[in-house]
């Protein structure tokens, strides 16, 4: 049971992390981070992150828009008025180990670590629970601005039941 169940993680990790640095590519950043994690985990073919935000009253396409918005904001108050570059996408070759940035990488092992508590695989509802326990950064910022409180995102990540 334990090797199905890994085995299960790394295909899951494998699509959450290439989509993780596709996500960073189309809003135009260099270094995938944790919006870019969270954007990534509705990719997962569990379904529970699109499941979290319907029930928020949310959605992927929401959030996308709530980053680019943070983007713009962060840029603006740093006295750059061309955000056009900020949300091209970037076309970069993908070699090389992904690079999160410390924030990223340390929301990914608490979602992990979620998952091994209840002895389960993986799930997007893991990721959106981790990535709402950050009070600083741009998905902080977005999930604020679309009116959801981290703690009721992540008793709504935590209450998804993995499939």
């Amino acid at each position: 049971m334990k090797f199905a169940r890994a085995w299960r993680d790394m295909r899951t990790m494998k699509i959450l992390f290439s989509e993780t640095e596709a996500e960073a590519d189309r809003l135009g950043d260099r270094e995938p981070g944790v919006e870019h994690l969270l954007l990534a985990s509705f990719a997962l073919p569990d379904g529970t992150t699109s499941r979290v935000f319907e029930r928020l009253g949310s959605s992927r396409d929401a959030l996308r828009e709530a980053i680019i918005h943070v983007h713009g904001e962060a840029l603006a108050a740093a006295g750059m008025t061309d955000t056009g570059a900020a949300t091209s996408a970037l076309s970069r070759p993908r070699t090389g180990p992904l690079r999160l940035t410390e924030p990223a990488q340390g929301a990914f092992r608490n979602a992990v670590a979620l998952a091994k508590s209840e002895r389960r695989p993986i799930v997007g509802a893991d990721v959106v629970a981790a990535v709402a326990t950050i009070t600083h950064g741009t998905a902080a910022r977005a999930l604020e601005s679309l009116g959801l409180v981290p703690s009721a995102v992540v008793d709504a990540a935590r209450s998804e039941p993995a499939r």
